[in-house]
């Protein structure tokens, strides 16, 4: 079996789309919906790309930050 991932620019256009691929008796629609992370995920993902950077940053030769600065942070 092949597959095929559509874009569908015009989102009115969907359901003639979707009709009209469910009337071929050779092709399966499978619908898939993206999942949106909640916002404790967003906040991880951000804390992930803020250990990202700051590791960067320190082996391009940036000086880290001192434990006094970072608990002043907090």
């Amino acid at each position: 079996m092949s597959e095929l991932l559509l874009k569908v620019k015009n989102k009115r256009k969907m359901p003639f789309l979707r009709e009209l691929l469910k009337q071929m008796d050779f092709v399966e629609v499978v619908e898939q919906n993206p999942v949106k992370p909640n916002r404790k995920q967003k906040q991880l993902l951000k804390d992930l790309d803020e250990a990202v950077d700051f590791v960067n940053n320190f082996k391009k030769g940036t000086k880290a930050k001192s434990f006094n600065q970072l608990l002043s942070e907090l």
